[in-house]
């Protein structure tokens, strides 16, 4: 009988044991900028200029079409401006500029339709994260200068890197969160534009406006990927909507504020640095996945000479949103990963 119940209580244990560590967790690192939403926004009687999901948007308020003019429009990044429009292709020649799709100047413009019915839809304007993904090192910076806003974040990565380690049982990997608010005079990014807008394209007075935001909350943490079940064939018949649900980024840690999932001021960069040299590397999140060619195509490929494999390779891009878990959330085992398509959470 004891010999029962201690095989049981052996069982219980192991039993327990299993589900307690059951979860694991292939991860990678994210040093997540939360931008001031309070500045993210310009608004006057005639324009809306808003910075939501690492891009710029304009609505137009008024009844008369909105004509943005990009060869006076700026990007600026940490105290530099750079233009938003470069017409250096078409001083290669009209016939080839107009392959590239710059063979007009009414390239350079940007039309916002005027306000009809109840709803009006946002204008892409442009991009507002490029520059701060790429290498940097205590010796260089994307953009080549060195900053104040550069300094700090130099600064602050090294604090944040030492705390973050201590997370780790082993002391070997960056699993701790590290959470850092920031005033505007402490803050480590700042993005913006200048952008000049009229209600006619031949206008000889353009009304300049400007807004910029910056880095108000910077977190350090764990993070991987839920990618979406993709649609079958069999699930795509019919005519009822089957939206595609969007790649979702889970992170380790607590949102710095309430946002609006749709309009995010946040910025998750994908981390991966070399203590040794000194570096480390700022990507993008942005989920994408590449489906390779068919068996027929392959086949095909064989009496072509590879012609029905040319274009046959297509990217699937997701929506992304960004989901915090809790920096005290249990993610069980955890191993670092050297892709993000290969994060994952499993039991």
């Amino acid at each position: 009988m004891k010999k029962v119940c201690f095989l049981s209580t052996i069982f219980c244990m192991v039993a327990f044991s299993a589900l307690a560590g059951g979860t694991k967790t292939n991860y990678r690192n994210a040093l997540i900028l939360a931008y001031s939403q309070a500045n993210s926004v310009y608004e006057d009687e005639n324009i809306k200029l808003e910075i939501y999901n690492e891009q710029l948007w304009a609505t137009n308020k008024t009844q008369k079409t909105i004509f943005i003019d990009l060869s006076q429009c700026f990007a600026v990044h940490n105290g530099s401006s750079a233009p938003l429009f470069d017409n250096s292709e078409k001083k290669q020649g009209d016939k080839k500029a107009s392959k590239m799709g710059a063979s007009t100047s009414d390239d350079t413009y940007i039309t916002i339709a005027p306000v009809i019915g109840s709803k009006q839809n946002e204008t892409y304007i442009c991009n507002m994260s490029t520059r701060i993904y790429g290498h940097y090192s205590t010796s260089e910076t994307p953009s080549g200068d060195f900053s104040e806003y550069d300094k700090r974040l130099l600064n602050i990565i090294g604090e944040m890197l030492d705390e973050s380690m201590k997370g780790d049982p082993k002391g070997k990997e960056y699993q701790g969160t590290v959470v850092r608010h920031l005033t505007e005079d402490e803050s480590i990014n700042n993005i913006g534009a200048s952008i000049a807008y009229a209600f006619n394209k031949k206008a000889e007075d353009w009304t300049n406006v400007s807004l910029s935001t910056w880095v108000s909350d910077v977190i350090f943490a764990p993070y991987f990927v839920e990618m979406p079940t993709d649609l079958k064939k069999k699930d795509k018949r019919g005519f009822g909507v089957k939206e595609t649900a969007p790649a979702i980024i889970h992170v380790r840690a607590n949102s710095p504020f309430e946002f609006d999932e749709d309009r995010s001021p946040i910025i998750v960069c994908d981390w991966e640095g070399n203590y040794k040299k000194g570096t480390f590397t700022l990507g993008s999140t942005w989920i994408s996945k590449t489906k390779g060619p068919s068996f027929w195509q392959v086949v095909g490929a064989v009496f072509t000479y590879g012609v029905t494999l040319i274009n046959s390779y297509s990217e699937t891009s997701y929506k992304k949103k960004i989901e915090f878990d809790g920096a005290e959330t249990e993610w069980g085992k955890m191993s670092f990963v050297d892709n993000i398509m290969k994060t994952e959470q499993s039991k």
